[in-house]
């Protein structure tokens, strides 16, 4: 809002009764206002600069550029206010800086043209209908309206898809930061080994040249994992997550994703237990998504657990709802910090237990496609004590349970 400032128009009838408010894209105008006077919503104190300002407007048609304070639902802000007669109503458009009120009636003043352009061809319209004897095909009135009504809609649907846009520009740039914050360093490290191996692999001790390797390929595969994330975080912001629905039994599933993370968790002396009900659990899900979800939780615990713990996988059914939670005994999380879990590319304090590293986006993958299953996630923590982070997901429970 740098140049325009907060802007808002409206129509008046002649006495300066607010008809309708046609665009407030920043929300700080009352919709109690329409059908009171404007003057309702002036500073005590400013009540004759608005009756100089419509007092100008009646006698020259136009009053442009008045400072007049106005209470707003924000607090009391100073506006420019530009107006013009348009026949039997006032169109005012205001904003806290000169240039973007008079932009804001420039563009109400084109609008109010080709309105009446069409109002005078319906009009045309109508009368060689009535000089045909038959009925107007259309009241101007209704007309007028019908077009009142697109504008304010299209006013509506241009101010959400602005917020849309500005809230994916920002994502944009965050996708920047990190690609050439988080991939430089990995990029570094496979670089520099890469050129002590071609210089130097003639010298360097297998044991040695062991570590080396295995660094490499702990380095790429966080990249790749990194690289993916982004990737998976882009389809899904651009809308181009697309689920296969099938049925699937959670507690299959939920077992076989346990079985793929057991080595895993073995090499941090770890345990993995799962809590099941002693029947079978159908849902309508997109299956390697939901593994995905999944497999994120618990790798999750892994990461940020301590060797020889447990982590308690536990799937329960009620009514028509399945949760599933992934429960560790690590660190926990900070209270002032769990805001920031689900959120893209926010990280707390916590740290892995194994040096593993973090992207940042895992979280905030889980709850986009938990949500696009019509399901909920969350996390129950107490720091010191361990995690638990579950999700829910609508189901059906099959006939023989």
């Amino acid at each position: 809002m740098e140049k325009t400032g907060k802007r808002f128009s409206l129509l008046c009838n002649l006495d300066g009764r607010v008809i309708q408010i046609l665009h407030d894209e920043n929300q700080i105008l009352p919709s109690s206002l329409e059908g009171n006077m404007l003057f309702s919503a002036v500073i005590h104190g400013e009540l004759d600069k608005m009756l100089n300002f419509f007092l100008e407007l009646k006698v020259k048609g136009t009053a442009i550029g008045w400072e007049i304070n106005v209470n707003t639902l924000k607090g009391p802000e100073t506006f420019s206010f530009f107006g013009g007669v348009f026949k039997d109503h006032i169109g005012i458009a205001a904003a806290t800086t000169k240039n973007g009120a008079q932009l804001l009636f420039a563009e109400l003043s084109r609008i109010n043209n080709e309105q009446t352009n069409i109002i005078r061809a319906v009009t045309k319209e109508n009368a060689k209908f009535q000089n045909n004897n038959d009925e107007p095909a259309v009241s101007f009135y209704e007309e007028l309206s019908r077009l009142n009504n697109e504008l304010v809609n299209m006013q509506r649907d241009l101010a959400k898809k602005n917020k849309e846009l500005d809230e994916l520009n920002k994502l944009k740039n965050q996708f920047l930061g990190i690609a050439s914050h988080d991939l430089r360093s990995p990029i570094s490290v496979i670089l520099g080994y890469s050129e002590l191996l071609i210089s130097e692999v003639a010298n360097i001790d297998p044991e040695e040249l062991s570590d080396i390797i295995q660094r490499i390929h702990k380095t790429g595969d966080f990249m790749l994992g990194l690289v993916n994330d982004l990737l998976d975080i882009a389809n899904i912001e651009s809308g181009r997550l697309e689920l296969r629905i099938t049925k699937q039994d959670l507690v299959e599933l939920i077992g076989e994703t346990i079985e793929n993370n057991k080595l895993f968790a073995h090499a941090k002396s770890m345990e993995l237990i799962f809590k099941k009900p002693g029947k079978q659990v159908i849902a309508l899900i997109d299956r390697p998504k939901i593994e995905q979800v999944l497999t994120n939780l618990i790798s999750n615990a892994m990461k940020y657990s301590f060797s020889g713990s447990a982590i308690t996988i536990t799937l329960s059914a009620k009514a028509h709802t399945a949760r599933i939670s992934v429960k560790d005994q690590g660190q926990g999380i900070k209270e002032t910090e769990l805001h920031r879990l689900f959120k893209p590319f926010q990280k707390t304090s916590t740290r892995s237990t194994g040096g593993e590293k973090s992207t940042g986006l895992g979280l905030t993958i889980v709850k986009k496609i938990v949500e696009s299953h019509q399901g909920e996630a969350g996390v129950k923590s107490k720091f010191g004590e361990g995690s638990e982070f579950y999700f829910t997901l609508p189901l059906e429970l099959s006939s023989g349970s």
